[in-house]
């Protein structure tokens, strides 16, 4: 499968973030992916996947020094994935619109008919380009890690509950050019339980909770719990 996504955050107001919808940008400018997957079932109980995007991160997030003066553009916020963050050039000052390759790859197997297992791995490298003479380029490498458990049917045919364990974002290098320093150090981690349970063939409570630790790679911040009840409707 290969897809090409332009951006378009419907719930950002400025105009800046839905690059999509600004013609001056053509096809391939502003912030775009281009996604290609490959999925491959060696076993009729084992799926893998492999994932290669292509990523171009307008920058369009302002930077501010500690006076709150604008000191830039960077990128970051909800259109600067693989990163989680605010990215500069390592000294709060612009950077240019950034390139990124994002490799994944993901696998689900079945043990049985109520038990099975769930993972995948992400790694991430984002190009940065300093806009100040003398200031070389740079990468910030990341990657983002999942495993769990799945009981399909537990209760009731139809639900599934999963168990899992993840790193949403670890930096392994680059942190110099996230404005917050990406943390001082610790790994944000989390453990997560969620249960999806049919009413019907149209609705299913699927209600979750979630264990954060070190939550933005803080190890001083304090841990938090949260938990949800979602109601989906399906026609």
């Amino acid at each position: 499968n290969v897809g090409y996504m332009g951006e378009s955050t419907e719930f950002l107001p400025s105009a800046s973030f839905n690059t999509a919808s600004d013609a001056s940008k053509g096809l391939f400018g502003g912030t775009n992916t281009l996604t290609a997957a490959a999925t491959i079932s060696p076993f009729d109980n084992l799926n893998l996947r492999f994932l290669y995007t292509r990523s171009n991160i307008d920058n369009n997030v302002p930077l501010f020094d500690e006076t709150g003066r604008l000191t830039g553009s960077g990128i970051g916020g909800a259109t600067g994935e693989p990163i989680y963050g605010v990215a500069d050039d390592g000294a709060g000052g612009s950077i240019d619109a950034a390139t990124a390759d994002t490799f994944g790859l993901n696998f689900d197997l079945k043990l049985s008919k109520r038990f099975g297992l769930f993972g995948r791995y992400y790694y991430g490298s984002t190009n940065i380009f300093p806009q100040a003479d003398g200031l070389p380029d740079g990468e910030i490498n990341a990657q983002a890690i999942q495993a769990g458990l799945a009981f399909p049917d537990l209760g009731r045919e139809g639900s599934l509950l999963t168990l899992s364990y993840g790193i949403p974002f670890s930096i392994l290098d680059g942190r110099d050019y996230l404005a917050s320093g990406g943390g001082d150090g610790g790994v944000q981690s989390e453990v997560e339980a969620t249960y999806y349970f049919p009413l019907n063939n149209n609705i299913a409570l699927v209600p979750a909770v979630y264990w954060i630790n070190n939550p933005n790679n803080f190890s001083d911040n304090p841990n938090i719990w949260v938990g949800n009840l979602r109601t989906q409707f399906r026609f």
